[in-house]
């Protein structure tokens, strides 16, 4: 079996290629063309994300104005859950103290 050798003059070719600024140039605008490619792709993608998340949220609320029940537990449950946040009333003789 015989193997071939590569010789000075075709390695100094092969390396000319390589390292030649118009090749390169050429490689590194298909690498941004490629990579520009992919961040549109990720774009798209999020925006469909982003429109099929508003479709259902828009459903969704008019879904809960559709429903006159539902609609007023909401309320009294949104109710109950300001009152909640509320902070205790104090009495006459806690704030006597602070004031001391």
């Amino acid at each position: 079996m015989r193997t071939t050798r590569i010789t000075d003059r075709q390695a100094r070719e092969a390396l000319a290629l390589a390292f030649d600024p118009d090749i390169c140039a050429v490689q590194e605008e298909e690498d941004m063309r490629k990579e520009r490619a992919e961040i549109e792709r990720v774009i798209e993608e999020v925006d469909r994300e982003l429109v099929a998340e508003e479709r259902s949220a828009m459903v969704r609320v008019s879904h809960d104005f559709a429903d006159p029940q539902q609609a007023r537990r909401a309320a009294r449950r949104a109710g109950r859950a300001v009152l909640r946040s509320l902070p205790v009333r104090r009495g006459v003789a806690d704030l006597d103290e602070e004031a001391a």
